[in-house]
């Protein structure tokens, strides 16, 4: 009785483990995958160190497997790329375009976590860019007041030096 609570304990606890299929040849993952966006997760970190024109033909490839079949897995793989892919493929405005076009229902739990995540790196690199922007426009500022500062500094000088000139020989005179 002991021996089969352990093997019941050990197919139920393998149950609860992510299946992975991991493909060396092609790009698509496999149709017995449980954790898709895993194998994508995966699959991205081997795209961003591929050279510039494999990752230009993977992103094209995505784009026609996109074009093929617009179903969730296929959109969120594309908009992965675009949203955190390398410069060259890098297209945020696009990717948000198509994260805010999932169908919900028809993703899974995983994909729409995934999708929120991508949203929420999306928002947050705006942000910054837009703290950045800001952050720069004041220091422009600071600069421009403090260069305006060191010039009036100057002229300021020059005109000490100018009337400490003027009294040096009425002061020879006594």
């Amino acid at each position: 009785m002991r021996n089969l609570l352990w093997v019941v304990a050990i197919i139920g606890l393998s149950a609860c483990q992510p299946l992975t299929v991991r493909h060396v040849d092609g790009l698509e993952p496999g149709a017995g995958s449980m954790d898709d966006e895993a194998y994508w997760l995966e699959e991205w970190h081997r795209v961003i160190a591929l050279p510039e024109d494999q990752l230009l033909a993977s992103f094209k490839a995505r784009e026609l497997e996109f074009e093929r079949s617009a179903n969730p897995g296929t959109r969120l793989r594309l908009a992965l790329l675009l949203v955190e892919g390398p410069q060259p493929v890098r297209d945020q405005a696009r990717g948000l375009k198509l994260l805010k076009e999932l169908d919900v229902g028809q993703a899974s739990d995983s994909a729409r976590a995934l999708a929120a995540l991508l949203q929420q790196v999306i928002e947050e690199q705006r942000w910054s860019i837009n703290k950045m922007t800001e952050l720069n426009h004041k220091l422009e500022a600071s600069q421009a007041h403090v260069g305006a500062l060191e010039l009036q500094l100057q002229e300021l000088t020059t005109i000490e030096q100018n009337i400490q000139q003027r009294e040096l020989p009425s002061s020879l005179k006594e």
